[in-house]
């Protein structure tokens, strides 16, 4: 289970932002968090799980060393879990400036 845990926690942030987020940009009735909630938890928690899942990784790598002792030495799979996070960083960003401008689009269209 561990060795899946990191993918599923720096993707939820991103899910979250593309379900909640979309939901409240197209919903008509209003809801209880307003767009900068939503964005401000996605954000906050992207960090939060980037961190946990490094550490996971982290734990998986040396645990895997310390079954293996005679293999090789060898840190992509760290390096692809940090890629991953900083990657799927930039795309929270990016789906966060996209609802953000059809947001204060379908605001202008409305008026």
């Amino acid at each position: 289970m561990l060795n899946i845990a990191p993918l599923i926690l720096i993707i939820l942030p991103v899910l979250f932002q593309l379900i909640v987020g979309s939901k409240n940009i197209f919903d008509k009735k209003p809801t209880k968090l307003n767009f900068r909630k939503i964005s401000s938890i996605s954000f906050i928690s992207q960090i939060i799980f980037s961190t946990a899942a490094v550490f996971i990784a982290n734990y998986n790598l040396s645990k895997y060393f310390d079954q293996h002792p005679n293999t090789t030495r060898c840190g992509m799979p760290f390096l692809g879990v940090i890629f991953g996070v900083v990657l799927l960083f930039i795309v929270l960003c990016f789906i966060i400036f996209l609802q953000f401008l059809i947001k204060k689009w379908r605001e202008r269209r409305v008026k």
